[in-house]
């Protein structure tokens, strides 16, 4: 199994290495991976939080000479802060899919189909709206490998918040799309490769579905609010993290009720069936 400590890059295929950084959480695993794609031109894949050692180990494992591009999945804080220590290092382009971004200043915007091509390899840029609204997975034809960012994770599932932009219509959507690719190998931004992709992107679905159904039933005793729905169906959840599962329910609900199946509004509002 390829390391997973923070700071030691991991060659995970011959186009591709592996740095996590050292932000270990709750929410962000073992770490955020940085990925790096490519020998002689190299693609920096999410550089992370603004951690110098991290930053310092990316530039040593790929040589800032050859680091032509950090490419951001999206602009959350553990993924993408990273980014102007490692471009004052490297002057590499800086590649996402809005050109304005209050987080970091893209040198270019890229949007769903853009292709960047180093001397081996090439990326496909997929927007995948849900997790984030700038949300980008990257596919490398070369070898089969889908670059998932926070829209899949392993050991995991994903946030979906409307707080900080998610949506779960948008989420499902980009799910089934990913679904549709022949992708032989899922490196997720958190956690290790996952293998074997199109059950684990399954899983997933089925994992929404199932949180849906269980959100109608509560329902089907009474108008109820979020933190009620979160009591019931999240009883195992760490108590850090209830704030987030109730988050993940208004997603849910507010899927529902554009179908025309839930009446409510926000957060704190109270929720009934039609």
């Amino acid at each position: 199994m390829p390391d997973m400590t923070p700071g030691v890059p991991s060659a995970l295929s011959p186009l591709v290495r592996r740095i996590v950084a050292p932000n270990p959480s709750f929410m962000t695993g073992p770490g955020t991976n940085t990925y790096l794609v490519g020998i002689d031109e190299v693609a920096v894949i999410d550089p992370g939080p603004d951690d110098k050692k991290h930053i310092d180990a990316i530039v040593g494992a790929s040589m800032k000479e050859r680091v032509r591009w950090v490419i951001l999945t999206h602009t959350h804080p553990d993924h993408a802060p990273g980014t102007a220590r490692l471009v004052k290092a490297t002057g590499a382009e800086v590649l996402a899919f809005a050109k304005r971004d209050p987080v970091v200043t893209p040198d270019r915007a890229i949007g769903d189909g853009a292709v960047i091509d180093g001397t081996e390899w090439g990326l496909e840029a997929i927007h995948t709206p849900g997790h984030a609204p700038n949300h980008l997975c990257f596919f490398l034809e070369e070898e089969r490998v889908l670059f998932t960012g926070d829209h899949i994770l392993n050991g995991t599932t994903t946030v979906v918040s409307p707080k900080a932009g998610g949506g779960m219509i948008d989420y499902m959507k980009s799910l089934e799309r990913l679904r549709k690719l022949r992708t032989l190998r899922i490196c997720p931004g958190h956690g290790d490769v996952i293998e074997e992709p199109r059950a684990k992107i399954d899983e997933y679905i089925a994992h929404r579905k199932m949180r849906e159904r269980q959100i109608l039933k509560v329902l089907k005793d009474g108008p109820v609010k979020i933190p009620d729905i979160v009591g019931k169906l999240y009883t195992d959840t760490p108590d850090e993290l209830l704030e987030m599962a109730g988050h993940q329910v208004h997603a849910h609900l507010l899927k529902l009720r554009t179908e025309g199946k839930v009446e409510g509004g926000s957060v704190k509002s109270v929720w009934k069936l039609v």
